[in-house]
């Protein structure tokens, strides 16, 4: 399969960078030859070769000739130049243990815009994980995000986009997590607690003609993108979301920042059940994390003030709130003033994904951003109506809005 594909490949290749080279010669432009060495299987260095002319390179034919030499494989790590090696842990270094790729794992979750983690990170997830069927899925994938357009590199992102009404922050989930601990270690003077949202599709349709909705999410102090759905929705107003920032991705990286500054947290939300197996979880995975204070979403309901006490009386620096979109973010928007924590988020179902009370898409289908299929296919009766009758909704929706826009627009032009 090796031989075939880059023989194929290198076939189509070969000579169009000679036509090109020829053409460049007739017009008398400089043609030279640059090259670079990185780090393959084992360490060993591998120099390669690009074709310059005018500074601008050809096609990259040499990464295809060291895939059928076998330096390459399809899939694998990134390629490291020789002086960044000394940059990685001893642990990450074992991306050496297999060749570096034309593709990258980081890459197609950069795509997927679940990138959460660093290259070196990820590369080593990889190489743990190695398999003929995870080199079949990774592959599978590029493929799939290549025919769609995702797999190009994006530009012109914007930091925040409009949707019904809403604004919504595009930001990286490193960003975003960084502006919450900023709002706990550094509180803003004029505001008692710093609020937090995401929206998915679902939220997109409850707050479409919900006017008292869209004013409690204007009024946090940021919104994040979640989901496929406004990845798309964003896209067609010519926003490039940089990353899907989605409670169940942030929660375990939260963590480890709170347990790193010495920052309590206070968990509000799902069944006894299910916080009981969040927190059994919590206790393994962040054994140093101040966790101040719990209750499930039902036993305070006829006495909220005294809910309101126990999470003062903690004095935990941070609430989750997961009681469901739109009802956590209306708790929070009427009970805001009466907390004492620096910063609140309402986080869905993040309790019962990371309990394991319900199970997470495997990450193939995540990095297909199709996670919304498992659990379709987990809870056929819950979710039928949000997903087969409401993201179709949510998508008419969108194309809406975008014509709306681009018309705005084009008037707006005509008349100055």
């Amino acid at each position: 399969m090796r031989i075939l594909l880059s023989t194929v490949v290198l076939l189509f290749m070969l000579p169009k960078v000679a036509l090109q080279c020829l053409s460049a010669m007739y017009r008398q432009k400089e043609i030279h030859i640059y090259s670079s060495e990185y780090l393959g299987l084992g360490m060993k260095p591998i120099q390669h070769r690009t074709i310059m002319v005018s500074n601008c390179a050809l096609s990259d034919f040499d990464s295809w000739l060291h895939y059928l030499k076998g330096n390459l494989d399809f899939i694998g790590p990134e390629r490291l130049a020789m002086n960044e090696s000394s940059l990685l842990t001893r642990a990450q270094r074992r991306r050496f243990d297999v060749a570096p790729g034309l593709v990258s794992p980081y890459e197609i979750k950069r795509a997927s815009g679940i990138a959460h983690k660093t290259e070196p990170d990820i590369a080593l997830e990889f190489v743990d994980g190695v398999s003929a069927s995870r080199r079949f899925q990774l592959t599978s994938i590029w493929a799939i995000q290549t025919l769609v357009g995702s797999a190009r590199p994006k530009t012109g992102t914007l930091p925040t986009f409009d949707l019904f009404g809403v604004t919504l922050n595009n930001v990286s989930m490193s960003e975003a997590i960084k502006r919450v601990m900023n709002s706990i270690n550094q509180p803003d003077p004029h505001r008692k607690t710093s609020k937090f949202a995401f929206v998915n599709a679902d939220c997109g349709n409850h707050f479409f003609n919900d006017f008292s909705y869209k004013q409690i999410l204007n009024g946090f102090d940021q919104v994040y993108p979640d989901g496929i759905g406004v990845k798309m929705a964003a896209r067609m107003q010519g926003c490039n979301l940089k990353e899907n920032v989605n409670g169940t991705d942030m929660f375990p990286l939260l963590c480890e920042q709170l347990q790193a500054q010495g920052k309590s947290l206070y968990l509000y939300g799902a069944s006894g059940a299910v916080l009981a197996k969040l927190l059994d979880k919590l206790r393994i995975s962040y054994p140093s994390l101040d966790i101040a204070g719990h209750s499930d979403g039902y036993s305070y309901a006829d006495s909220p003030e005294e809910l309101l006490s126990r999470i003062n009386n903690s004095q935990a620096d941070l609430l989750m709130v997961a009681l469901g979109a739109p009802r956590q973010e209306r708790w929070i928007e009427d009970n805001c003033s009466k907390l004492n924590v620096a910063a609140v988020i309402g986080v869905g179902g993040l309790f019962d994904f990371y309990s394991g009370e319900v199970s997470r898409a495997p990450e193939w289908l995540r990095e297909l951003s199709m996670e919304w299929v498992w659990r379709l296919l987990q809870q056929p009766k819950d979710k039928l109506h949000r997903y087969l009758i409401g993201n179709p909704l949510f998508l008419a929706r969108s194309i809406r809005q975008s014509l709306a826009n681009r018309t705005s627009d084009s008037l707006a032009r005509v008349a100055t």
